[in-house]
C-alpha cells in the first residue's frame, strides 16, 4: 500500500511539474511581445527623413514610443530641435477627431483666395486670421497685422498655393486642420494634425513651411 501511495505521489508531483512549467511559458511570450512593439528609430514610422524647407533644412534625428504611439524629433543643420512629429492611437474615433481640433465657419469679413476658395478675416490684438475649408481640411493663416496691412490675405494665398503644390490636402483623412504663423515661433506654434479613424498624427514646428513640408511628405 506504501508502494502504491508513493508511485501515486510521484506521478501528482511530476503532473504539477509540467503545469507550472506550461504557466511560465506564456508570461515570457508576452515579455517579448512588447519589447518588439517599441519604437527605437525613424526607419520604424512614417515620418520622412530629410525635408528641404524654404528657409532651412531639417533632419530627423531620433525617435521614442511604441509603434502606436510615437514622437520623432527633428533638428536643423546647427543642430538646434525645430519641429516634431507625433501619432496617437486614442481607441476612439470621437476622441480622435476633436484632438484634431478642426474648425468649421467662422465669423468675420469674407474675402475671395486666389485658388476661389472662401474665407474668413478678422483682426485680432495686433495680428490677422485668415481661416478657409477645403474638403476635410480647416487651414488657419495668421500674421502680423503690420505684415499684410495692405493685403489682408496675402499669407493666406502663399499658405494656399503650398498646401495644393505638396498636395497636403489632398491626404484621404477623416478631418484635418492647419493653423500657420507667417513668423517663426520659438514655441513651436506651427501645427498640421490629421485623423485617420482613431489616429491622429501631428507636426508642430517653429516655421511654417517647414511644418507644411514634413506633414505632407508623412505616411508615404
Amino acid at each position: 500500500m506504501q508502494l502504491k501511495r508513493k508511485v501515486k505521489l510521484g506521478l501528482v508531483t511530476a503532473a504539477s511539474a509540467v503545469v507550472v512549467g506550461l504557466a511560465v511559458t506564456p508570461l515570457v511570450t508576452n515579455t517579448l511581445h512588447a519589447a518588439s512593439n517599441n519604437v527605437t528609430s525613424v526607419s520604424q514610422t512614417t515620418a520622412p527623413l530629410t525635408v528641404k524647407a524654404t528657409n532651412q533644412t531639417v533632419s530627423a534625428k531620433s525617435a521614442s514610443g511604441t509603434k502606436a504611439n510615437y514622437s520623432v524629433k527633428y533638428t536643423d543643420q546647427q543642430s538646434q530641435k525645430t519641429a516634431t512629429y507625433k501619432k496617437t492611437d486614442y481607441n476612439s474615433t470621437q476622441t480622435a477627431q476633436a484632438k484634431v481640433e478642426h474648425l468649421g465657419t467662422t465669423q468675420g469679413d469674407q474675402v475671395t483666395l486666389r485658388g476661389g476658395e472662401k474665407a474668413t478675416v478678422q483682426g485680432v490684438m495686433g495680428r490677422i486670421y485668415v481661416h478657409w475649408n477645403t474638403g476635410n481640411w480647416s487651414v488657419t493663416a495668421i500674421a502680423n497685422t503690420p505684415d499684410v496691412a495692405n493685403d489682408p490675405a496675402k499669407f493666406a494665398n502663399t499658405v494656399n498655393q503650398q498646401i495644393k503644390a505638396q498636395k497636403l490636402t489632398a491626404k484621404k483623412v477623416t478631418t484635418g486642420a492647419v493653423t500657420v504663423y507667417n513668423q517663426t515661433q520659438s514655441g513651436q506654434a506651427n501645427s498640421v494634425k490629421w485623423q485617420q479613424a482613431d489616429q491622429v498624427a501631428q507636426v508642430k514646428g517653429q516655421q511654417a513651411n517647414t511644418v507644411l513640408k514634413i506633414a505632407a511628405k508623412a505616411d508615404q
